[in-house]
């Protein structure tokens, strides 16, 4: 591509200081580049026949519109461990199914430099508003967020990861 290795460290440097990857220790490795990560997390998404880990419920929401292609989630609840499963339809626009139908989700403002490590880890599927509700009570410092429908966190994904692989016309 006629980049020399200089500079695509000084790229890799770039998107991490945007907290758009993260790189292992060496900087040798991508660790994730949203929504997707090396490490496995909670958040499971098949994606045409390939299974991928997410850093969070919205980010495993927006893979399908992202990608244009459906997709299907599983992950535990955040307190009990209840396995929930969603897939997709119309190419990632709108949820098919969500199991079970009480699923709730916890949007986390806890940014503090770095998505993956600081709010990410709280953006998550709940099995009923209560068991979010008990979760939030047993939290100190108290949890600062708000709890979107199934369907409105899928529009915030669609919102995030939608537009990233859209090819782009320039006039």
């Amino acid at each position: 591509m006629g980049i020399t290795l200089d500079r695509v460290a000084i790229l890799l440097h770039k998107l991490q200081s945007h907290d758009l990857i993260d790189l292992d220790q060496a900087c040798e490795q991508i660790q994730l580049a949203y929504p997707f990560t090396e490490s496995a997390t909670e958040h499971r998404v098949e994606l045409n026949g390939h299974a991928f880990h997410a850093l969070c419920a919205i980010d495993a929401l927006g893979v399908a519109d992202m990608y244009g292609a459906d997709t299907t989630i599983s992950s535990p609840c955040h307190h009990c461990g209840e396995t929930i499963h969603l897939r997709t339809t119309s190419k990632g626009r709108a949820l098919h199914s969500v199991s079970p139908a009480s699923t709730v989700i916890w949007y986390d403002f806890a940014y503090d430099g770095s998505a993956a490590a600081s709010c990410c880890p709280a953006i998550a599927f709940f099995c009923t508003n209560e068991h979010l509700q008990q979760w939030l009570n047993a939290q100190t410092p108290r949890r600062d967020g708000v709890r979107p429908t199934v369907d409105e966190a899928l529009e915030v994904g669609r919102a995030i990861f939608g537009p990233i692989l859209v090819e782009q016309r320039y006039a």
